[in-house]
């Protein structure tokens, strides 16, 4: 089974996927430095400030929202 983490960091890919976004906007919509730290955060998405999920999600249309949405419900609500 796979680790928690990868499982969070696989929905976070996913979105950013179906939002149709290039790692350079969606650095830019949340509001990182670099794509590397985008790309760090994505891997351990428990690092991402609300204010950079929120950038990110003002970003992104339906469906990708919808998966971001589980994504951080998955870090600050688990089951």
């Amino acid at each position: 089974m796979p680790k928690k983490s990868s499982l969070k960091s696989s929905q976070f890919r996913a979105a950013r996927g179906a939002s149709l976004m290039t790692l350079e906007q969606i650095k830019t919509a949340a509001g990182v430095g670099s794509i590397n730290t985008y790309i760090a955060h994505e891997e351990e998405p428990s690092d991402f400030r609300l204010s950079e999920i929120e950038g990110m999600y003002r970003s992104m249309e339906e469906p990708a929202r919808t998966l971001l949405r589980d994504a951080v419900c998955e870090i600050f609500l688990p089951s």
